[in-house]
């Protein structure tokens, strides 16, 4: 038995052929569908990257691993001291190497994001190139297909494969954002009035703003990537891009399905694709960027094949739509695989799924985001409610309130017409909160102990207030800047008293 996850960075759901995607962008990962199972609520606990992924493999929400963002303190993994790891709380490559399993990764994750722990997975971790950069699908393959073919005839490892195609920038040829176009029409949404709509909504990655990153900049990539979205066909070559490089990964994708087929090991290797986050196009007034706690940026891609399991399932078992965290996969893989759930891993097996078993849903999940935003959202089955803490440099509302399911793209904030509803959201965030961070024996909640310097490591608030008013919208300024004072007539205090001179040791000097 082998074991190869696929980590695709940025990869949106439903820009996948599985998931009903228009454009014939995933054909092979359609063809792992087919034998496979596809989760279609499926949502990362924590995000962006460094969060989604510490929680996937430690198992545990960011409120409890201590990773809810970026850098600092907001990105301090939980450390257990002595030798070995905690047998309550091991990392999942731990876990599986404690029973057997040979580990091993093709991905510079570990150091772009100086989450260093991560290399606690694996027994082997191999970068690419020599670049701390994103690594592109033929670079990947290089070294990914090359250690395939050397342990083709062992059993029992676990490859982790990090593909950075869809992230910004779409460093891909003009002949795959021209295969998107020539594939079938953009999506219709957002329309010509969303796009004006969204000229009032500033911050890194919105529509006037679409390459702001530690100040202005054009596109690196105009083939790809417009450098604002004004109009209707600035949004059409961005979702060209945005689906070019998806195609990218999917043709190489299929390049490691038909290696795996050649060496005559494709019947006895499981295979998952996900991702560690989506991507808004246009949510919230939000492009090309995953900074906020809302569906497009927590909704994530699961699809499992698994050899003697799934290949045989009926057509209604080959999709499950019960709400899960990924941090349910550790605990999954080790049921699949006969391995104890170490107890203090907080996510839930959905290995009957994958038999072909009905399995219940949780009522409600907490997603939360730390690197461009403070945010904690609810998810329903039908309803969003989102909760900012620290509006970074963008336009996030205190709350707002959306039925996604009738309302995708999260257009009509219902906070004022359903306060019920609203107040039940907010009770199931308290009730989670208080669950992971309020009782005896809890360590502090990072998104709280961090937040009088919040979501500032890629942009400054008072560099971007100042951008805006260089470019006349002085108004937009002032708007961030009331976000950011401090509420309640608060008075912002360090955590150590100031240091005041003894004027009596200048004296005596």
């Amino acid at each position: 038995m082998r074991i190869i996850y696929i980590d695709v960075d940025t990869l949106r759901a439903d820009h996948t052929q599985p998931y009903g995607y228009h454009r014939p962008t995933t054909p092979n990962l359609q063809r792992l569908a087919d034998r496979g199972v596809v989760f279609d609520r499926y949502y990362c606990s924590d995000s962006p990257c460094l969060p989604s992924r510490t929680a996937l493999t430690s198992g545990q929400f960011g409120i409890t691993n201590g990773v809810i963002g970026h850098f600092g303190e907001a990105a301090r993994f939980r450390l257990d001291s002595g030798h070995r790891p905690d047998r309550d709380r091991p990392l999942l490559g731990q876990r599986l190497q404690d029973h057997g399993w040979y580990t091993a990764m093709v991905s510079m994750f570990a150091e772009r994001h100086r989450a260093y722990f991560f290399h606690g997975n694996f027994r082997e971790a191999i970068r690419a190139t020599g670049e701390i950069n994103d690594e592109q699908a033929h670079e990947i393959n290089a070294v990914a297909l090359d250690w395939i073919r050397r342990h083709a005839d062992r059993d029992d490892w676990y490859l982790h494969l990090t593909y950075w195609e869809p992230h910004t920038d779409y460093l891909i040829g003009p002949e795959w954002v021209r295969r998107a176009a020539e594939s079938g029409p953009a999506p219709a949404w957002p329309d010509q009035a969303a796009i004006d709509a969204h000229a009032e909504v500033y911050g890194p990655r919105s529509a006037l703003d679409l390459h702001y990153f530690r100040g202005p900049r054009d596109s690196a990539v105009p083939h790809a990537m417009p450098d604002a979205i004004r109009t209707r066909e600035d949004f059409e070559l961005l979702a060209d891009g945005y689906d070019g490089a998806v195609m990218y990964w999917d043709h190489h994708f299929g390049e490691l399905l038909r290696t795996l087929e050649e060496l005559g090991i494709a019947d006895d290797t499981a295979i998952i694709v996900s991702a560690d986050h989506g991507e808004s196009l246009g949510e919230q007034g939000s492009y090309a960027e995953h900074g906020l706690a809302n569906e497009p940026t927590h909704r994530l891609p699961l699809v499992v094949y698994w050899p003697g399991v799934t290949d045989d399932l009926p057509d209604d078992a080959r999709h499950c739509d019960a709400l899960l965290y990924n941090i349910d996969y550790a605990p999954t893989l080790c049921d699949l695989l006969g391995i104890p759930i170490p107890p203090g891993w907080q996510g839930q097996s959905f290995a009957p799924a994958l038999r072909g078993e009905r399995i219940g849903s949780r009522e409600y999940l907490v997603l939360g985001h730390g690197a461009h935003t403070y945010q904690r959202a609810v998810r329903t089955r039908d309803h969003l409610y989102i909760r900012t803490y620290h509006p970074g440099c963008f336009r996030a509302e205190w709350e707002s309130l959306f039925d996604v399911t009738t309302d995708p793209h999260l257009t009509r904030d219902l906070l004022a017409d359903e306060p019920a509803l609203a107040d039940r959201m907010r009770s199931h965030l308290a009730e989670w909160w208080t669950r992971y961070a309020g009782g005896p024996g809890a360590l502090p909640d990072p998104m709280q102990t961090t937040l009088q310097t919040g979501p500032t490591y890629y942009n400054d608030p008072g560099q971007y207030a100042q951008h805006l008013r260089d470019t006349g919208r002085a108004a937009l300024a002032e708007d961030l800047q009331a976000r950011l004072a401090p509420t309640g007539g608060a008075t912002r205090v360090s955590w150590h008293a100031p240091h005041i001179p003894d004027v009596r040791l200048a004296e005596r000097k």
